[in-house]
């Protein structure tokens, strides 16, 4: 298993489920390929123990708790000892459809996986999503955050966006990056200092959803990435911050299709440099806001 030189343990799979039988393959499957194995068969306990366990990739069954399994990524998500980096996979009984793929991305579902489940084909799977685990934990948050802000730095946006443009790949949408600034003039840009800058980061965070990716990529600029936001999304997404921010903003925008979504890291950075580019477009035109490719 490629992950195993790169643990000091064996790898953790928490399963959420109270289906017993049906995935009794899988688990007999993970425990000869060396997984430790966790079943949680009730909504109630699956956060607690997603707290104790640590788990490197969480499998909730769609019929949980009478069909709460969504609410349930939402919740784990939410929580700073899981948060974005830990893959959460859905075992759903039916075809999905494309709702059904936008709101498990927005509520942080990495992937869907159809039932009856193809053992092999989901082994794979979970031996990818750990390997990423595994290299986002080796990486220290100091790298990933801006310590003026608390947001993601440049680097660590970057990182988040290629995260969540391969996790739009497997939902076949798209994804949107928003840069931002406040509009002030050469004298307000030299007096204000850092708490102003530290409330409009917190503005912004208060307006944003919490499945998209905030950070700051310059002296007072930011940027928002949004799953499942198409280019017309990215625009109303940057009119909606400007209005809830009270803060005139300038703002550039660009997204990546379906089609190029599998780019991951390189494709990550060029869509934040293809928004930052639109966003000084904006500035220099004297727009409130500016799509890449217009120009």
């Amino acid at each position: 298993m490629p992950i195993r030189p790169r643990l000091t343990r064996p790898p953790r799979i928490l399963i959420a489920s109270d289906q017993n039988h049906a995935l009794s393959d899988v688990v007999r499957s993970l425990g000869r390929r060396g997984y430790s194995v966790l079943r949680v068969f009730a909504e109630a306990s699956v956060l607690e123990r997603a707290r104790t366990a640590r788990p490197d990739v969480v499998v909730l069954d769609a019929g949980l708790g009478a069909g709460q399994a969504l609410d349930l990524s939402r919740t784990l998500r939410a929580d700073p000892s899981i948060g974005s980096s830990t893959p959460i996979l859905l075992l759903m009984p039916t075809r999905p459809g494309r709702q059904d793929h936008l709101t498990a991305l927005r509520a942080g579902v990495w992937e869907l996986v159809r039932q009856p489940l193809n053992v092999a084909e989901l082994l794979g799977k979970l031996d990818r999503y750990v390997l990423v685990k595994v290299e986002r934990d080796g990486v220290s948050r100091r790298d990933l955050v801006d310590d003026v802000t608390g947001l993601y730095s440049t680097h660590g946006l970057a990182r988040r966006a290629g995260e969540l443009i391969l996790q739009a790949a497997r939902h076949n949408t798209s994804v949107a990056c928003v840069a931002l600034a406040p509009h002030r003039d050469r004298h307000e840009a030299e007096t204000d200092g850092l708490e102003a800058l530290r409330s409009v980061a917190r503005l912004l965070e208060a307006s944003g959803r919490r499945s998209d990716a905030l950070g700051r990529i310059g002296p007072a600029e930011f940027a928002v990435v949004a799953a499942g936001v198409n280019r017309t999304g990215a625009r109303q997404l940057a009119r909606r911050l400007r209005d809830s921010v009270g803060v005139e903003l300038r703002a550039g925008y660009d997204a990546v299709g379906s089609r190029r979504a599998g780019g991951g890291a390189l494709e990550a950075r060029s869509l934040l440099a293809r928004a930052a580019r639109a966003l000084e477009m904006a500035k220099l035109e004297g727009k409130w806001v500016k799509e890449a490719r217009d120009g």
